[in-house]
């Protein structure tokens, strides 16, 4: 049998184009590096919003955002935090925007609109409900070759 021809059913036969061919060989491989994110990245889904027009109800933003950024997939993440802001002033900390505090721990010159989200009592995976707090704070992170890989609570730098 050609390669090119697959039996559907007993005696039913379809043709499946190079396109379609190429298409069922390529699509695992796609999604398998699709999967793989840097640590720059993996930050940036969980802890930057770049958004301009985000949610103004913080329990609403934190329960639209969380599952929407993969964080309740297979268990309920029990806190997070988004930053709001241009993703250059957020990896800025980790040069001019920042200072140093220890190891790779860089604390923010200046404050950002950051909403916290944590799980409620009621929270049950795969049933997920949070409450969010927004306030403006300046902000802990870890970095790698200059760009954040880590959100930390502000106490980690020696803030409140």
């Amino acid at each position: 049998m050609s390669p090119e021809i697959a039996t559907v059913g007993p005696a039913m036969k379809t043709r499946l184009g190079p396109g379609l061919l190429l298409l069922i060989f390529l699509l695992p491989a796609c999604l398998t590096a699709a999967g793989r994110e840097t640590p720059y990245e993996k930050f940036q889904r969980q802890h930057v919003d770049t958004s301009g027009s985000w949610e103004p109800d913080p329990n609403r933003y934190c329960n639209l955002m969380m599952p929407r950024r993969n964080m309740t997939v297979s268990f309920c993440k029990d806190l997070n935090s988004f930053v709001h802001g241009a993703l250059a002033m957020i990896t800025a900390v980790c040069g001019s925007g920042g200072t140093w505090h220890h190891e790779d721990f860089y604390y923010s010159n200046s404050p950002f609109q950051v909403t916290d989200c944590q799980t409620t009592g009621a929270s049950r995976w795969p049933r997920c409900i949070y409450r969010g707090d927004i306030c403006s704070k300046r902000i802990c992170v870890a970095c790698k070759n200059g760009q954040p890989v880590h959100f930390a609570r502000p106490s980690v730098c020696g803030g409140p």
